[in-house]
């Protein structure tokens, strides 16, 4: 039998049915459940903002100076995660970046990292003042003073100023100065104008004639003489009188001085003279007075004398009056005036005359009396320049002496081009003298033909050979070398010779055209090689008391360091060496490096032998008799070398009679130079 729903629920009769007790105990518990973990998740929010507060907001305070930026301070916190409670700072993460600020002062800003204080002082510095001055006068000009000083010239004064009492001048000549004292407070504005009084003054016109018409600054005023009181400041005066040229000044009236007097002489009413002059540089005088230009004003109704001059030309003189107002037009045109000028040298000559040809010395001409530049020019010799200017009334000279460069440079104590590259010269004046070997000495060659030379003109001969570093300078090049040259052609050294023949403005000695000798100039004294007598005479008998076989003298033996030959370095690399001798070089030597020999050369036995100037021929002479400045033989393929060198390794090649012909450069073979003194 089924029961019925009230027994369901309540059971037995009276009493609660026993599943509505469970479901109203389960919605308890539910509740319960739902009080409790809500109250732990605010528990644990609590705890995790106190953690956060308690290790992660950092807290600094702000404390602003001075005391009126204290009163209202601003805070700002522009980048980093922070905020202010009050003057207080918290932020979470560093750096950080704070803005304070105050009304009427300037904005500071803050950095803020780990190693900021927790306590920041920030102290605002105040805005300045802006203080704005004016006059009541339109004057640009007015000079402001601030507590006494000098600040600007204006017409209008801007200050900006910290805050404080302040005294402001203005000042101006045609006014009476005037101050104002400012206090001025933080970030104040402040504008005022002060008022400037007029200095008040005198002025005095008199003029001479009196009874002229006065006008001030555009204003009659009445006529002179006139006193009348006028204001400061800068004013126009006009002075004006028939028949007078009228008169325009400027006066200033001041405070320091109020009472200005002018006393106007008027000139009479001008007449306007042009005046056009030949030649156009010249002095013009009106009355004798020196005007400069040639437009020139000049009193009316007056005689006046007008003179033109000019240096060169007969003066003139013209005589002129004008009417008032006229203008009028003169015309000077001036003759020139010549002299008579005589041009002599010591030698015939071509004449310039301004750098124009004018003719031969003797020369007499006509020259204006203005100055003249005349030169006489002769190739081979200096040019002699002079200033002249000729007179009308006497005879004008000019004498020349011409001297060859060299003499000029000796007379002026300057040094030679050649000393000044190094070259050292000694002056040998031979006499008669016998070339070549004795036919019983011993090593003779049959070349070395015996016949008499005579000397008639002296001669320089360098002490030493050329260097390298001499013969650079001839090819354009830099070389410090004291080695002599060698490895170049006769015709090489005798180019050298030319080129410092040039450097002096010596005639060359050789004609040399299209790459080859064409000739020599026997006249010349300019720089050539030594002839073959010259260098035997120089290595025999110069400075000796008997012709010797050697340049050391006649004994067959070598002196320790004699010269440079070849000693015992170059032993198994040619033929023949020197036996026991040893010149401390296996090539070239510097020049000077061993004695030099009685008559003062050096190297002249060894070293490099040496280019002369003859021609080589294996042919006597063609007669016996003396040969008077012998320069050789008849051209030939080749040219005479003497001496000997580092490679000469046999005595009987180092006698001053050994000579050679040679066609080429060697490596052993230089030059050394001569010329001749007159």
């Amino acid at each position: 039998m089924r029961k019925s729903d009230d027994e369901c629920i309540f059971g037995q009769e009276g009493s609660m049915p026993v599943s509505r007790i469970d479901a109203s105990i389960k919605s308890d518990r539910n509740k319960n459940r739902v009080v409790v973990l809500t109250s732990v998740c605010l528990l644990v929010a609590a705890l995790g903002s106190y953690l956060i507060w308690l290790f992660l907001i950092k807290g600094y305070t702000f404390t602003v100076t001075p005391e009126r930026a204290a009163q209202s301070p601003q805070f700002q916190v522009h980048s980093g995660s922070g905020f202010f409670i009050e003057n207080k700072l918290y932020v979470l993460g560093l750096p950080a970046s704070v803005t304070v600020s105050a009304p009427k002062f300037a904005a500071k800003t803050v950095n803020i990292d780990d190693d900021s204080p927790s306590t920041i002082n920030v102290e605002l510095s105040p805005l300045p003042a802006t203080v704005t001055l004016s006059t009541n006068t339109n004057n640009n000009d007015i000079q402001w003073f601030v507590n006494q000083k000098p600040h600007a010239t204006a017409k209008q004064l801007t200050l900006t100023v910290p805050a404080g009492t302040y005294t402001v001048t203005a000042r101006h000549p045609a006014y009476e100065s005037a101050s104002v004292d400012i206090k001025a407070d933080i970030a104040e504005t402040i504008e005022k104008t002060l008022s400037l009084t007029p200095v008040s003054g005198s002025v005095d016109i008199n003029s001479q004639p009196s009874g002229a018409s006065v006008q001030i600054d555009g204003e009659t005023v009445g006529k002179t003489p006139l006193t009348l009181p006028q204001s400061g400041g800068s004013h126009k005066i006009t002075v004006s009188l028939s028949g007078y040229e009228p008169i325009t000044d400027e006066i200033m009236i001041t405070a320091d001085a109020n009472a200005v007097s002018r006393d106007y002489r008027l000139i009479p009413e001008q007449a306007i003279l042009n005046v056009q002059t030949s030649p156009s540089q010249g002095l013009l005088t009106i009355d004798g007075n020196p005007v400069s230009g040639r437009e020139v004003s000049v009193e009316a109704n007056t005689e006046h004398t007008v003179s033109y001059s000019a240096p060169g030309f007969a003066a003139q003189k013209q005589s002129v009056n004008l009417p008032p107002g006229q203008t009028s037009s003169l015309r000077f045109n001036l003759s020139p005036v010549n002299g008579e000028v005589v041009i002599k040298a010591n030698l015939p000559a071509e004449v310039f005359i301004d750098g124009k040809k004018a003719g031969s010395t003797p020369l007499t001409t006509q020259l204006q009396t203005l100055t003249h530049t005349i030169e006489i020019r002769k190739p081979g010799y200096r040019t002699v320049s002079k200033s002249v200017t000729p007179s009308a009334n006497k005879l004008t000279s000019v004498n020349a002496e011409l001297l060859t460069e060299f003499d000029a440079r000796r007379r002026e104590g300057q040094p030679l081009f050649a000393q000044t590259i190094g070259i050292e010269f000694e002056t040998l004046k031979p006499d008669t003298f016998v070339m070549g070997s004795a036919p019983n000495e011993a090593g003779r060659q049959r070349n070395e033909h015996q016949y008499p030379v005579t000397f008639t003109r002296a001669f320089w001969l360098s002490k030493h050979e050329i260097t390298e570093a001499q013969y650079a300078r001839f090819k354009g090049s830099n070389d410090s070398s004291k080695k002599p040259v060698s490895d170049v052609s006769w015709l090489d050294a005798a180019r050298f010779t030319n080129w410092l023949s040039e450097q002096e403005g010596l005639a060359p000695f050789y004609i040399i055209e299209k790459g080859g000798l064409r000739g020599i100039d026997p006249a010349s004294t300019g720089y050539r090689l030594p002839t073959e007598a010259e260098w035997e005479y120089a290595a025999k008998k110069h400075r000796r008391a008997a012709t010797t076989k050697y340049v050391w003298g006649s004994q067959d033996r070598l002196r320790d360091k004699q010269g440079n030959f070849a000693d015992a370095s170059l032993k198994g690399k040619q033929t023949f060496t020197l036996k026991d001798y040893n010149d401390g070089f296996e090539g070239k030597a510097p020049v000077g490096s061993f004695d030099p020999e009685r008559g003062g050369l050096f190297d002249l036995d060894g070293n490099v032998r040496e280019w002369v100037h003859d021609f080589y021929t294996l042919s006597p002479p063609d007669n016996g008799a003396a040969k008077e400045d012998y320069l050789g033989s008849a051209p030939s393929s080749s040219h005479v070398v003497k001496g000997g060198s580092f490679k000469t390794g046999r005595l009987k090649r180092l006698r001053a009679s050994m000579r050679t012909g040679e066609s080429d450069a060697q490596d052993d073979i230089g030059f050394r130079i001569a010329r001749y003194l007159n």
